[in-house]
């Protein structure tokens, strides 16, 4: 390239990655915040007319302005934008537009979770991406403290808004500072912890509207007041700690009229009280930092936002010898023309607008990122250890499948049908099965189970649509193959109420219990082991109204009680008859007595008196035998 062009002897000169004096600065505006990005306009000349901006974008560019009696002011960026705007008199003009390389995270998007970090690493991990564009690219200057965070999402947001919400949430501001082919990220939470101009004080000229050799000046000065809301009131709550008292409040320092205008926030976004109580002093700071401003003009180039400042000068109540953070800054320079080889300087071409806060004014971030809203529920997949992983709440972890690097969800409360202290319903969802979550308020960090859903590789038990008149539940054994099932089929005709119990079927009932079978047979089987009925107290009593009792005994038939009766006032053997029969023998005894019948003999038996029937003889054996009953006697 050839060069015609020469910054050396300029008071404003600009530096790119095509080389030096490739091309010269021509104007520079710009402005500069505490919690927003800067963003610096260049107008530059070359000699070239077909620069490569391939070569250009995406690369640190730097504009020094000398101060008149400081250090030169170096404003960094990177160049986001480059645009050849024409051919000037002297050459070919150009303009960039600088950023800070914070800018570059509004261009990426992404969804990623984060685990008990707090916000500040989150915050370093999250732009760990971008630190190769500064050097170093981030500045913590944080005194305060910040709470572990268990669970917090990044969901469908730039890392930037990412980033900026979260320093909205908890108080953090940040600013940029800036040296020649470099500039960082700062965060800070106080004013204290912003530096102070180069030489600490500036004064105040009024009416004296030219830059001045040697001093650095305001020659405006305004103050002004704004209305904000004077009180905070928030509430939250902790299922964790159901019954704690959440309610916090924080009232403001505001002395004018309705100066106490009172915000109300639910959820308030803390887990305890006394976190609470922390928030609700930055809610109202956020509010009353609005307040107190002072907006000046002058000539100062190297005040910039973020920097501290002491004004001197020309009297102005309330204002002269007073501390200012500047908020934010408009800087503007135009360099002289430049001719073929010119090599002369351009003077003092700088001004500035500026707006600054008295230092005794709160320092907080105003919340302006809007929170993502998950719009409705989304399914997730459940994962863990083993078949089934809950904790004592019967939470559950899941998987979403948007998370590429698949980490793992906070543990997640499940819906069920009931609830309350010791009694309800409890269906755990088990690892593996498809689920459905929502989102309390929207919020992607509060997530809640509300139901499960089948899928291809999870059928349902029943083929579908034929088991279509079927519902019903089926569980699985925990490590094992068998299931507990409870089934109703609602066919027509074949309306049908299955239980399954893979191992013991257990019922409690503590009063009355009534099985009614209008038609039809009931039948109990045990296939292996014992069928018992305790009765502790009272009666038991079978009635058949019409039919018959059979009962088929392989082996042994024992019934043991204190009193027997057996009435037969009616049966197919006529009025009154009662029938027992047996293949073998027939036993019927009370204390020494006893009939015994077998199919060859009967044996009546009475303390050793007895009479032996067959069909050959009749044997009687007693001490005295009567044949009638005159004779007895």
């Amino acid at each position: 390239m050839n060069v015609l062009f020469t910054q050396d002897q300029r008071a404003g000169r600009l530096t790119t990655a095509l080389g030096k004096d490739v091309l010269v600065l021509l104007r520079f505006e710009g402005n500069d915040f505490i919690n927003k990005c800067f963003e610096y306009e260049v107008h530059a000349l070359s000699t070239e007319q077909n620069l490569d901006f391939d070569k250009l974008i995406g690369t640190h560019a730097s504009v020094a302005i000398e101060s008149q009696d400081h250090e030169p002011r170096v404003f960094d960026g990177i160049v986001t934008q480059a645009r050849w705007a024409g051919v000037g008199e002297n050459g070919n003009k150009y303009k960039l537009i600088l950023r800070p390389w914070f800018w570059l995270a509004t261009r990426r998007r992404n969804q990623r979770i984060f685990h008990n970090k707090t916000v500040v690493q989150i915050i370093e991990e999250l732009l760990a991406d971008y630190s190769g564009l500064g050097k170093p690219h981030l500045d913590v200057s944080l005194v305060n403290s910040y709470p572990e965070l268990e669970y917090t999402v990044q969901y469908r947001e730039s890392d930037f808004n990412f980033a900026c919400r979260l320093m909205e949430k908890f108080g953090i501001s940040y600013h940029f500072r800036h040296v020649a082919g470099n500039h960082r990220l700062v965060l800070t939470d106080g004013v204290e912890d912003h530096p102070y101009v180069v030489g600490t004080t500036r004064e105040y000229k009024a009416h004296d509207g030219n830059p001045q050799a040697g001093s650095e000046h305001f020659w405006e000065w305004h103050p002004e007041r704004n209305m904000t809301t004077g009180a905070v009131r928030m509430i939250d709550y902790n299922f964790k700690t159901p019954l704690a008292a959440m309610e916090v409040e924080r009232i403001g320092d505001a002395a004018f009229a309705n100066g106490q205008l009172e915000s109300f926030e639910y959820p308030g976004d803390y887990l305890d009280q006394a976190f609470g109580k922390t928030l609700a002093a930055l809610r109202t700071n956020q509010e009353r930092g609005r307040d107190h401003r002072h907006r000046a003009i002058g000539d100062c180039t190297s005040l910039g936002a973020g920097m501290r400042v002491v004004l001197t000068g020309d009297p102005l109540p309330g204002a002269v010898g007073q501390e200012y953070l500047c908020l934010s800054a408009t800087h503007s320079y135009v360099s002289d023309a430049y001719g073929s080889g010119d090599t002369k300087s351009d003077g003092f071409a700088y001004s500035g607008s500026y707006k600054m806060m008295p230092v005794t004014s709160p320092l907080a971030p105003p919340r302006k990122t809007e929170r993502p809203v998950v719009q409705g529920p989304q399914t997730a997949v459940v994962v863990g250890e083993g078949e089934i992983d809950c904790d004592e709440f019967g939470r559950v972890l899941v998987r979403f499948h948007w998370d590429l690097a698949g980490a793992v969800s906070m543990r997640v409360r499940v819906s069920q049908n009931w609830a309350h202290g010791g009694w309800g319903g409890m269906v755990i969802p088990r690892i593996g099965m498809e689920v459905i979550v929502d989102f309390l308020d929207g919020d992607p960090d509060k997530p809640i189970i509300v139901g499960c859903v089948y899928n291809s590789k999870n059928m349902p038990a029943e083929g579908l649509p034929a088991a279509k008149t079927k519902s019903g539940f089926k569980t699985k054994t925990h490590e094992g193959e068998g299931f507990n099932e409870l089934t109703l089929e609602d066919q027509a005709g074949q309306e049908k109420i299955f239980i399954h119990a893979q191992k013991d079927l257990e019922r409690i009932i503590l009063d009355n219990e009534s099985t009614y079978v209008d038609q039809g047979d009931r039948t109990i089987t045990v296939q292996t082991g014992d069928q018992t009925t305790n009765i502790v107290t009272g009666n038991m009593t079978d009635t058949i109204v019409a039919g018959n009792l059979s009962q088929h005994v392989a082996k042994k038939h024992l019934i043991t009680a204190s009193d027997i009766e057996s009435h037969s006032s009616a049966g197919e053997g006529g009025a009154g008859t009662t029938t027992l029969t047996a293949t073998d023998m027939i036993t019927l005894a009370t204390g020494d007595s006893y009939i015994v019948m077998t199919p060859d003999a009967i044996v009546i038996n009475s303390n050793g008196s007895q009479i032996l029937l067959n069909a050959d003889f009749i044997d009687q054996v007693a001490a005295m035998i009567h044949l009638n009953k005159d004779s007895a006697g």
